[in-house]
């Protein structure tokens, strides 16, 4: 059975934003729990480039049916919670458990304060917004769910989705790359567009998509957060991905800085400079142990010799007046 929410407000007042509450209350229903009253207050929240809103066309009524229903479904209204799926577009992938306990707790005391933003697909009504409230209400046990339908492309719904994520910062970096990189191929966006769509920078954008450059391996490592992003940008100046799978491997069994990183990366791309130049360290490292060793033997006592390529300097030990004379002589020095 749908029961339609007794809307209040004004149509001066309306708002096609998805994160528009609707006002007045419904009950729902809960597997082994008493009802629990849904309510709901008007809230401002400041949008993210163009937000929800420009991208949310408003409508009366549907004329989309679920498969039990015959009658047109209203716009604002409850529905099975059977009946809603999730969007194949939805950027992210991944739902920290925590979190849904949180919001579980929450709509167990207060209910679902805004009613999930669904679009009418094959007999079904696909979720544009509200992924977290519906899963968390499935892992409740609840029969029935506040929805509101729109009509939205492909399109609209993909960039809704980001922006809701990007807002609530719920997605991982991978998750946010794979996202604008969707909007580029399959909707022919450019940098620039997609930029002012999400509120960020074209750079932010740019550098956040230069990530699916990386081995899927590594993409994994930053996506549950065991390389960071710096870790990827200095992987990211190795092209192959055998190389890059090297990389990661030595950052994170060495525990590296971004810093230690980034010169492992630069190492690895020149190592018959890298090479010669630790070879060359080491011949003259043996150098001046060896000139040390025959100063020593000379003047029977304690040397240490300092070297650079442009100057240096040779320190001998005495012990006491008698040692100092001894030193000298052998000097050649006359005083």
């Amino acid at each position: 059975m749908v029961s339609k929410t007794t809307d209040r407000t004004s149509p001066e007042q309306a708002n096609p934003c998805a994160s528009h509450l609707f006002s007045g209350s419904v009950k729902i229903g809960f597997a082994n729990r008493s009802e629990l009253r849904l309510f709901s207050s008007p809230m401002a929240k400041k949008a993210l480039g163009k937000g929800l809103g420009a991208l949310i066309k408003k409508q009366p009524a549907s004329t989309e049916t679920t498969p039990e229903q015959g009658d047109p479904l209203p716009s604002d209204a409850q529905v099975p919670i059977t009946d809603i799926i999730p969007s194949p577009l939805q950027p992210r992938k991944h739902f920290a458990e925590g979190q849904l306990d949180e919001l579980m707790e929450s709509i167990s005391q207060h209910g679902i304060i805004q009613p999930l933003i669904v679009r009418p697909v094959n007999g079904k009504l696909e979720l544009i917004a509200g992924e977290r409230r519906w899963r968390a209400s499935t892992k409740l046990g609840l029969k029935v769910v506040p929805i509101r339908i729109r009509e939205a492309t492909d399109h609209e719904v993909l960039e809704m989705a980001l922006i809701e994520n990007i807002q609530r910062k719920d997605l991982d970096p991978i998750e946010e790359a794979q996202g604008y990189v969707r909007l580029a191929k399959e909707f022919e966006m450019k940098q620039e567009t997609i930029a002012k769509r999400v509120g960020k920078s074209r750079a932010a954008v740019a550098n956040a998509m230069r990530l699916m450059e990386l081995h899927p391996d590594i993409q994994d490592h930053v996506a549950h957060g065991r390389l960071s992003v710096g870790h990827a940008k200095a992987i990211l100046g190795i092209k192959d991905h055998e190389s890059q799978c090297l990389a990661a491997d030595q950052i994170l069994k060495k525990n590296l800085t971004v810093r230690s990183a980034e010169q492992l990366t630069k190492e690895m791309l020149n190592p018959k400079k890298s090479r010669g130049s630790n070879s060359n360290s080491r011949e003259a490292d043996a150098v001046i142990k060896q000139i040390q060793s025959t100063l020593r033997e000379r003047f029977a006592t304690k040397v240490k010799l300092t070297h650079t390529p442009k100057k240096g300097k040779i320190e001998l030990s005495y012990y006491g007046n008698d040692d100092l004379q001894r030193i000298l002589d052998l000097l050649g020095v006359e005083l």
